[in-house]
């Protein structure tokens, strides 16, 4: 007797299971990854405008505004009919602090970069420029000073 009744010292891995998570795991990651910077979470009620010459957006916080509300990454910061009614230039005061509590994320992350102040707007075509404006406005007062809008590109490249 060679072993005296002991179990073997040579285990068998099963790798089979073990190469199907991982494929599974790359596929879903592949699927979900957007290396264009494309908006994945545009709002089904929302129509942008056309643009020929347009660039990839990058990562930041994307300011929604529909006839409805204009929300902040999702959240709603305030009602468009309403910024529409009042014609002066005013801060969405949610706006602005949600805003700059997002700066101030940033800068505790990426503490030796220097800030870029990008902040996505994505408008519906149809919204009036004056809710723009103030979202804007608000945007300049959070330190959020490099404000791209968000189209879809036609044509071009």
């Amino acid at each position: 007797m060679a072993g005296g009744g002991r179990k073997s010292m040579d285990s068998q891995i099963p790798l089979v299971p073990f190469i199907d998570f991982l494929i599974t795991l790359v596929v879903f990651l592949l699927s979900s990854f957007s290396a264009s910077g494309e908006l994945l979470s545009q709002r089904p009620n929302l129509v942008m405008p056309n643009a020929t010459n347009a660039i990839d957006l990058e990562l930041a916080p994307i300011v929604a505004i529909d006839a409805r509300v204009v929300t902040l990454d999702g959240r709603r910061m305030a009602d468009t009919p309403t910024l529409a009614a009042n014609a002066g230039l005013e801060r969405i005061e949610q706006l602005v602090s949600d805003l700059e509590t997002l700066r101030r994320n940033w800068s505790i992350l990426h503490a030796r970069e220097p800030f870029p102040g990008t902040v996505i707007v994505q408008a519906d075509r149809s919204i009036d420029f004056r809710v723009i404006k103030k979202v804007m406005f608000s945007a300049a007062q959070a330190g959020y000073t490099n404000i791209s809008f968000a189209v879809n590109q036609t044509g071009g490249d």
